[in-house]
Order: C-alpha cells, then sequence, then structure tokens
C-alpha cells in the first residue's frame, strides 16, 4: 500500500485597491496632474503670459513628483509626509516625556496612545479580561493569548485545513456589525540554549531508566545553542456603538466586546487558545515592548503597574526610527503583495528565530456585505474606465494590465458568489537595546524579508510610533 502526498496548495490572487485615474495613475495623482495643467492656464488667461515664465516650469515640478514613484508610493505624497514631520519636530510634538507631564497627567501614553485606557473587566464564567478602551473613537480591543502549532510536520492536507479554517474564521467576521478590524501578532524573543538544558534537567525522574536518561541528554547536547521564546496573541477592534443592541453604559459595551472575542472561531486553524488576555498581560506586553529588560518582570510587579507606567517615561519618534526608554525600534510596512501564487510557508522566514527582538503582525479589516459591493463595483468601475481610456489614447495595454484587470473580475465574481472581502498588511518591528546594535538588526529583518516569497516592505517612514504600537494588543490598527 502506498501513499501519496498531496500537491502543494497556492495562494494569491491579491489585488491592490485602485482608485480611478488615467493610465496607471491613481485618483490623486490623476487630480493634482489635471490642477498642475489648468493652474497655468488660468493664471496666463488671468495676469498675462509673462506668468506661464513661472507656472509652468513650478507645473512639471509638481507632474514629476505626483508621477514618479519611490519606495511603492509618489515621491509628491513623501515629500509632503516629510514636511508634516518635520513641522511636528518642530514643535516637538515627535518628543514625549512622562517625568514633566502634570498630575493628573494629561497624556498617559504618547502619540495615538494617549486616548486609550485600560479596564479591568470581571466574567463570571471565564474570569478576568482586559480591554483597552480608545476613549476618541469609543472603540474596545480585547485580545486572545495564543500557542501558535508548527506546520513543518504536518501534512499538507491538515496545512490546507487550517487555512481554510482561518479564511473561515475572517469571513464570519463580515457579519459582526461591530467587528472593525482583528490583529494577529507573533513576537520572537531570543533565548539563550542553556534554558532548555536548565528545563529539562530539572524535571528528570532520577528513578529513569538510564537509556531514557542518556537519549533526553544526548538530544539537549545536540540542541541549537540559539533558541527563542514565541508569544502570540489575537487581538479583535470592535465598535460597541453600532451594534445591534447598542449597549447603553460602559459595563454593557464591555460585554458586548467579549461576546464578539469569545464568537471567534479559532477551531482547526492551527493555534491554541490559551485564555483571555487579563489587564496585566496587557501591561506586561505593553511595558515589555517598550521596555524590553521588564519583558520577564515578576507578576506582582506588573499587577502593581498602572496603564501611564505600562509606557515609556521618554520616547522619540524619527523620521524612520524610534527610541524609547533607551530601547530602539525599527518598524517597516508591506508595500506590495506577492504577484504570483505562494505556499502556506510564505510568511516562516519572518518568524525564523533571529539575533534581536521582532514583532510580526497581520492586521485585517473585514468589509461587511453591503461595503464589499460596493468597493468591489468601484474596483470594476475603475478598471472599466482605465481600459476605455487605453482604448481611445490608442495604447496596448500591458501583461500586469492584463492580470490587474483579471484580478478585479475575479474579485467581483467571488464577491457575488458570497467570498468575504478583506483588506490586510503586514508590520514588521525589530527592538535592540544597544544603539551599536540597530544597524545589525535593520540588515537581519531587510536579509530575512528578501525571502519571504515576493513580500516587499518599505520603512514606515514618519510614523514610527504609530507602526511600533500597532503590534501590541491595544487596538490600534492601520486599516481604519
Amino acid at each position: 500500500m502506498s501513499t501519496t502526498e498531496q500537491p502543494a496548495r497556492l495562494y494569491g490572487g491579491w489585488r491592490r485597491s485602485r482608485s480611478l485615474g488615467i493610465g496607471l495613475l491613481n485618483g490623486g495623482q490623476t487630480v493634482v496632474i489635471v490642477a498642475a495643467i489648468l493652474v497655468p492656464i488660468f493664471f496666463a488667461n488671468l495676469l498675462g503670459l509673462r506668468t506661464l515664465l513661472v507656472s509652468v516650469p513650478l507645473a512639471l515640478v509638481v507632474i514629476v513628483l505626483a508621477c514618479w514613484q519611490r519606495h511603492g508610493m509618489p515621491l509628491l505624497d513623501l515629500a509632503v509626509g516629510r514636511m508634516r514631520w518635520q513641522w511636528a519636530a518642530w514643535r516637538a510634538e515627535t518628543s514625549y516625556r512622562g517625568l514633566y507631564q502634570p498630575h493628573p497627567k494629561a497624556l498617559d501614553l504618547p502619540g495615538v496612545l494617549a486616548p486609550t485606557r485600560l479596564l479591568a473587566v470581571e466574567d463570571s464564567n471565564a474570569g478576568r479580561a482586559g480591554l483597552v478602551w480608545n476613549q476618541s473613537t469609543g472603540q474596545m480591543a480585547s485580545t486572545l493569548l495564543l500557542s501558535p502549532g508548527g506546520a513543518l510536520l504536518a501534512n499538507r492536507a491538515q496545512v490546507n485545513q487550517n487555512v481554510t479554517s482561518w479564511g473561515n474564521t475572517l469571513a464570519s467576521l463580515a457579519n459582526e456589525d461591530s467587528v472593525d478590524a482583528a490583529t494577529v501578532t507573533l513576537q520572537i524573543t531570543p533565548a539563550s540554549g542553556a534554558a532548555l538544558g536548565d528545563h529539562v534537567r530539572g524535571r528528570i525522574d532520577d528513578q529513569a531508566p538510564d537509556l531514557a536518561r542518556a537519549t533526553v541528554n544526548e538530544l539537549v547536547k545536540s540542541s541549537p545553542r540559539a533558541s527563542a521564546q514565541l508569544f502570540a496573541w489575537l487581538t479583535l477592534v470592535t465598535s460597541p456603538g453600532r451594534a445591534t443592541d447598542r449597549p447603553g453604559s460602559p459595563e454593557e459595551a464591555a460585554a458586548e466586546t467579549l461576546r464578539r472575542l469569545d464568537g471567534v472561531d479559532l477551531t482547526g486553524v492551527g493555534a491554541d487558545v490559551l485564555r483571555r488576555a487579563t489587564d496585566t498581560d496587557i501591561v506586561r506586553l505593553v511595558r515589555g515592548a517598550f521596555h524590553p529588560e521588564d519583558a520577564d518582570a515578576a507578576e506582582a510587579e506588573m499587577e502593581a503597574l498602572t496603564w501611564d507606567q505600562a509606557g515609556p517615561i521618554a520616547a522619540e519618534e524619527g523620521w524612520t526610527d524610534y527610541r524609547h526608554d533607551g530601547a530602539m525600534s525599527v518598524s517597516w510596512v508591506l508595500r506590495e503583495a506577492p504577484r504570483k501564487p505562494v505556499t502556506f510557508d510564505v510568511l516562516l522566514p519572518l518568524m525564523a528565530p533571529g539575533r534581536f527582538v521582532r514583532r510580526i503582525t497581520i492586521g485585517y479589516r473585514i468589509l461587511r456585505t453591503e461595503e464589499a459591493a460596493a468597493v468591489v463595483e468601484r474596483e470594476l468601475n475603475a478598471s472599466d474606465a482605465r481600459e476605455e481610456y487605453r482604448r481611445r489614447s490608442q495604447r496596448s495595454t500591458t501583461r500586469r494590465e492584463r492580470a490587474d484587470a483579471a484580478a478585479a473580475d475575479r474579485n467581483a465574481e467571488q464577491e457575488a458568489y458570497g467570498a468575504g472581502l478583506a483588506q490586510w498588511t503586514i508590520h514588521i518591528t525589530t527592538t535592540v537595546t544597544n544603539p551599536a546594535d540597530l544597524a545589525a538588526a535593520q540588515r537581519e529583518v531587510e536579509q530575512i524579508a528578501k525571502r519571504a516569497g515576493g513580500l516587499r516592505f518599505r520603512y514606515a517612514y514618519g510614523g514610527q510610533s504609530a507602526a511600533f504600537v500597532a503590534g501590541l494588543p491595544v487596538g490600534v490598527h492601520p486599516l481604519a
């Protein structure tokens, strides 16, 4: 009797959302270019032809900046973002000094975390849970601590089933009116291989057979000297005010949030749910990110910290880095999804242990059924308009344009048959405690990102602090 392994299933079909525009330009670029053309004509008619000596060169510069792309984005957008960040830096808005806050503090945590509050909720059935409440948006974030299972030794049928189950879990969120987004984070923290030996030696029974003891000792000796601790969690961001039964009090809003969290079905996705994250768990994860030396602090120390103490004492956001309590972090965001179909292990290089702390966060925004239909229709209309422009300008289509149009048609067909539609992105953050190691940590991430099956990343320019906290269980998601 012989068995055959199932062929590897490929996944793909991702498409970057594109608005209506001329040719390969998006809507924003088209508006800028049309305005750059019309403005010189307007001033020439109003003030005379001499204005063309000034307005035409400026218009050409604007058009070049709008069309020329760098790091996957128009250079004009990059320049505007740089100017906004520089203006914020001149006004000291990129700096945070907790020591100089008034008491009670006007801002408990820096940046986008300023309006958040940590709530400790007692549930008679499942015990204590921690919720992060954003007082500005009304959103609440709840978290499940996970234990991810490895897929390297699993057969392909099981892995394919896990991926299908995860897709069904995401699709089910489209039917929840109050669910805004979900993020899944895996944190890899380097650890010494000596910890494995200490762990095993403390658990060997003196009465065990000599062969069993010798086998275990040999396995410990041959194990890698470098290992890593893995922490994984899923954070669900909800807006309780949009629920069918609108809560009338914060207590009812918290109960609605926990009901949605308990309704997330992770059966068969390849990860075990350890428990709900408590307020102490959330403080530990946030405090450990800002101050890595406290990541393994005693439970009593974490329980004694308040929400404002979970953040940094001082933080400084740079254009491509983020300094916080003596540590330094650099974050990247997804620039482009793979153009070709990939296998299930495409993200495996990103999750391999390295020399430095690394967090990988996948953010999902599940579009509701009505919104998904409107988005698909808008994308089809934009694709048809670009095709009509090419026909009238007698320009032949490129292979990439044909592939993009085919992907838009395929998405519309799948949505018409009931498939869910999701927007997603990936954030990577690496942290070092010694500034001299920052360059090595950046090279490590850039090298492993090149092996990640066609995924392309760029620095979170001018948004390092926001990208940093996007990987924490605090409800900050970039797809809002």
